[in-house]
């Protein structure tokens, strides 16, 4: 466990001495722009392999009392996903609430449905998001059907629930990057399994994230019902949806109309922590991006940041590259070609290394230090760190779905010796990699060079003064493409 200092050293300050992402000024401007709120008394216990985090996670749900929320991007079909499927059963059996919030599209690719009605079937809530298959077809009689049609089939791509976390009992959380399966949870232990990284949280945090769940919950299930009821004569699915979202947002507001009752968990130790869920079509906002421009800003000394492919969009390449200006140290850690292919559908077929090399020459020509992980399984780790202030961990990736497209959710730790930890394994993850120098960035013709492809429209969700002066002068000029 981190956090042997007290918790008055641990609260915002507005001093001199106090490091900048440390500052009142810092909180106050996250706290605007994301509208989350920093939590102290909390204990993190950083897990940085999935050997770490399973042991935590099969203690945690062995032991749930009254209530289990999973949430998770995929469930591969192995040993390790048949495990969770007989211990939440069995829970089942004892009368534990078990509920849980998957991607709909990657449970037909990893072939668990079967398993995940076996659980509804015993009780389970399984929601399933932005089913693939449903309204792939524009209505009739609007006018250019194929474009409307080609949208439709664009925004079932990009629009993935990509979040990682479970709670048990609303008293205890584990979140960050790791999914169900054999390849996460042999990290540390298996040469070929992935390196990848959660956290174990307790304290008032867990509240933040047990408030977003049962949002989900509201917000998904009444999705589920306006499909399903759309023809049933005297139903208005937009009116439901309306209710549905009416009745979220009085979610945690302690108030006789609140549908879910979320009482707070007691202080568990010093940690300061934010929790920030990112729904950028559920609420059309772009809550993490925001948070992670913010802190790129206050960045004086350096950035280490890292996912399974680095594939920056402007808006974060933009300013990483502003940072190094400043004299920020910006390191990113990224798969090589021979890990990459570890990835789901072998990179999807060499395309995931592919794009992210495209990046690399603009990156390292602008003084963004790019490291390429050389062990046999991938590197899946989302963690970020700056100054030994601040670090997150989460399912944030360095690319445009994260930045624009899918669901996330990640914390931020403040101050303490948490950042710390987090700075020490990016020293070791750094010594399992190979820096690339600049001549090594190889040649990339004009048309797949990603800084000149022409901006996409989600950029007019991020608030106009925390865009660059280029990609503002760029929308203003209508130099941008609308999906």
């Amino acid at each position: 466990m981190t956090g042997d200092i007290t918790a008055p050293e641990r609260e915002v300050g507005s001093g001199t001495d106090v490091p900048a992402l440390l500052s009142r000024a810092h909180a106050d401007e996250v706290d605007q722009y994301t509208g989350t709120t920093a939590r102290g008394g909390n204990t993190v216990l950083f897990l940085p392999s999935g050997a770490s985090s399973y042991e935590q996670r099969w203690k945690l749900i062995a032991g749930a009392r009254h209530r289990i929320d999973l949430v998770t991007f995929s469930l591969m079909r192995d040993g390790t996903t048949r495990k969770l499927r007989d211990l939440l059963l069995t829970k089942l059996k004892e009368g534990v609430t078990v509920r849980m919030i998957v991607d709909d599209a990657v449970v037909y690719s990893t072939f668990v449905m079967g398993w995940l009605d076996e659980l509804a079937r015993a009780g389970a809530t399984v929601l399933r998001y932005h089913k693939v298959f449903r309204d792939l077809l524009p209505e009739l009689g609007q006018g250019r059907p194929f474009k409307r049609a080609a949208r439709i089939v664009k925004v079932k791509i990009k629009r993935r629930f990509h979040e990682k976390y479970t709670i048990v009992d609303g008293e205890a959380a584990i979140l960050g990057g790791i999914n169900w399966g054999d390849k996460y949870a042999f990290g540390g232990i298996e040469p070929k399994a992935w390196r990848d990284s959660d956290v174990l949280l307790t304290g008032p945090v867990v509240r933040d994230i047990q408030r977003q769940f049962e949002r989900d919950v509201v917000l998904y299930t009444a999705m589920d019902e306006a499909y399903l009821h759309r023809d049933r004569p005297g139903f208005d699915p937009e009116a439901h949806l309306r209710a549905a979202h009416a009745a979220a947002d009085r979610i945690g507001t302690d108030t006789p109309e609140a549908p879910v009752e979320l009482p707070t968990p007691p202080a568990t130790g010093s940690e300061l922590v934010r929790y920030i869920p990112h729904k950028p079509y559920d609420e059309q906002k772009l809550r993490m991006t925001e948070a992670v421009l913010l802190m790129i800003r206050r960045a004086r000394r350096y950035i280490y940041w890292g996912c399974h492919g680095i594939r920056p969009p402007r808006i974060l390449a933009e300013h990483l590259a502003a940072a190094v200006e400043r004299g920020v140290d910006v390191r990113l850690i990224t798969n090589s070609q021979h890990a990459s292919k570890t990835l789901m559908f072998f990179g999807l077929l060499g395309w995931m290394y592919w794009e992210s090399s495209n990046h690399f020459p603009w990156l390292l020509e602008h003084g963004i230090r790019v490291f390429e992980w050389q062990k046999p399984g991938a590197f899946h780790s989302k963690n970020l760190v700056i100054d030994d202030a601040v670090a997150s961990v989460g399912s944030y990736n360095i690319a445009r779905g994260s930045t624009f497209h899918h669901t996330e959710s990640n914390v931020v730790v403040y101050g303490g010796d948490f950042p710390i930890l987090v700075r020490k394994q990016f020293e070791i993850d750094f010594g399992d990699c190979k820096e690339l120098e600049p001549w090594e960035g190889r040649r990339v013709p004009l048309e797949h060079q990603p800084m000149r492809r022409i901006l996409h429209e989600r950029n007019l969700l991020i608030p106009r003064e925390l865009r660059t002066e280029a990609i503002n002068r760029d929308l203003d000029a209508g130099l941008y493409k609308v999906m």
